[in-house]
């Protein structure tokens, strides 16, 4: 973690991260990264720690750790992704040190006297997008984290180890499930990725580009997906 450690100074109040990058796929570790910023803020004074943040929208309903297992300090993410939760929804998490070193910007409706109530905006809630993300939530937890982890993690090794595998395919993700999760990213040799996303979806597999300046096309297999469509989605790629 020297590269991160090495780029902190007195002044520095945010370290911001993502947890599992969209543009790579690539998973970085968020633990370690707690932890070796720990001794940095242990010698100051609480309104003087550099805050980890963590955008943790790929990781959240795909990986087996919880929330407060990280070591972070804040944690976001929309729930519209893995969770399968309605768009428009996400939730901020925050550790009790840290919600005490944050204000809030916009004057609450909700109850006043939690952190939670005190930073969610006035206005009229969106009730039933609540609602709904209740019953996501629950979905999950009664499968289990670890066995949709577990899932996620098989069906990703089979499209990745098949990709790798074909001519004139190269990943930009890596092969090690310690540094990735869920998203999978390539390229294949001499097609535009959009050309590539085109092609999948003229035979009904949905694929998209990294909106980045660095393009690729990008697969994910979920928990709703099976070994059988994994096979189907390489079949696909080879025929390009």
């Amino acid at each position: 973690m020297e590269w991160m450690t090495a780029a902190i100074t007195p002044s520095t109040r945010v370290v911001a991260v993502t947890w599992v990058h969209s543009s790579t796929g690539v998973k970085l570790p968020i633990r370690r990264m707690a932890d070796a910023l720990a001794p940095l803020n242990a010698g100051r004074d609480p309104g003087d720690r550099a805050l980890l943040c963590v955008d943790g929208v790929h990781g959240l309903g795909v990986e087996d750790e919880a929330v407060a297992q990280l070591g972070c300090d804040f944690f976001v993410a929309g729930c519209h992704k893995w969770l399968f939760g309605p768009r428009g929804t996400g939730l901020v998490w925050g550790a009790p040190s840290a919600w005490r070193q944050a204000s809030h910007t916009i004057p609450t409706f909700s109850n006043p006297r939690d952190p939670g109530g005190l930073n969610t905006p006035g206005g009229f809630h969106s009730f039933e997008h609540r609602w709904a993300l209740t019953e996501a939530f629950d979905f999950h937890q009664a499968i289990g984290s670890g066995k949709v982890a577990a899932r996620i993690r098989t069906l990703n090794r089979q499209l990745k180890k098949g990709l790798a595998a074909i001519r004139g395919v190269r990943l930009h993700t890596p092969m090690e499930e310690s540094v990735s999760s869920g998203l999978i990213c390539f390229d294949v040799v001499a097609m535009a990725p959009r050309t590539v996303v085109a092609r999948l979806r003229a035979r009904g597999i949905i694929a998209t580009v990294t909106p980045y300046a660095d393009q690729y096309a990008r697969l994910a297999s979920g928990l709703l997906n099976s070994p059988e469509e994994v096979e189907a989605t390489l079949a696909a790629v080879r025929a390009l």
